[in-house]
């Protein structure tokens, strides 16, 4: 009795699957053109229809269901994955530069909030600039006011080797390095004054553009 039981449901699942697979594939049409270009409706689709393309119907409403397009040729396969490439990297680079633009926004935001903490006037910004530039023309100043001393010293000592020489003598280890210690003085201090000189350039810019930004957002406040 339990094997008859069994054996029933086990039938009637089989049918149901049946009459299921039957009735979807008469729910729906296949429309495509056969060899000789002639549309055609058929419940089975050949392998070359779909390779050309081919449209999906209701069978009773004859209502397209779905369009598939032909298969893509070898060259188009190719053409679309060149596209594809170029569209990937346009995209990776328009997001890089919106990732740049969004960072200098966010540190002109920073700059900008320092400014304001900064100076509270432009006239703030105003001294504090002839401030650092007077330190260094002072500086300067320093360095020109010891050149010429220095100047002197080489020439004495120098002065002083040549005499040696003339009389026979050699210049001795401690004048040598006397000589070259004066030497790389005046170097030392040329190069001290054009690196002052070059800050007080690089001052002078970086303050007007910071006027120039400070001047705007007060006017915006």
């Amino acid at each position: 009795m339990m094997i008859q039981t069994k054996f029933l449901i086990f039938s009637s699942m089989l049918l149901l699957t049946s009459i299921s697979t039957i009735s979807l594939a008469a729910g729906q049409l296949y429309r495509f053109p056969d060899e000789n270009g002639t549309l055609t409706l058929s419940t089975t689709l050949p392998a070359t229809a779909a390779q050309k393309g081919y449209d999906v119907l209701d069978a009773t409403s004859m209502r397209l269901i779905e369009r598939i397009p032909p298969a893509l040729s070898e060259e188009e396969l190719l053409e679309q994955a060149t596209q594809q490439k170029l569209e990937a990297e346009a995209k990776k680079k328009a997001e890089l530069e919106a990732e740049k633009v969004a960072q200098a926004n966010q540190t002109q935001r920073v700059y900008d909030k320092t400014l304001l903490t900064t100076y509270r006037t432009e006239q703030d910004l105003i001294d504090a600039r002839d401030t650092d530039i007077a330190y260094r023309q002072e500086q300067i100043d320093i360095h020109q006011k010891k050149l010429p001393d220095l100047k002197q010293h080489l020439y004495d000592v120098q002065k002083q080797a040549a005499e040696r020489e003339l009389s026979g003598a050699k210049i001795t280890a401690n004048m040598q390095k006397r000589l070259t210690a004066a030497e790389e003085e005046i170097v030392i201090r040329k190069q001290a004054i054009a690196d002052l000189k070059q800050d007080i350039e690089q001052l002078t810019t970086r303050y007007q553009a910071d006027l120039e930004r400070l001047r705007f957002l007060l006017k915006g406040r």
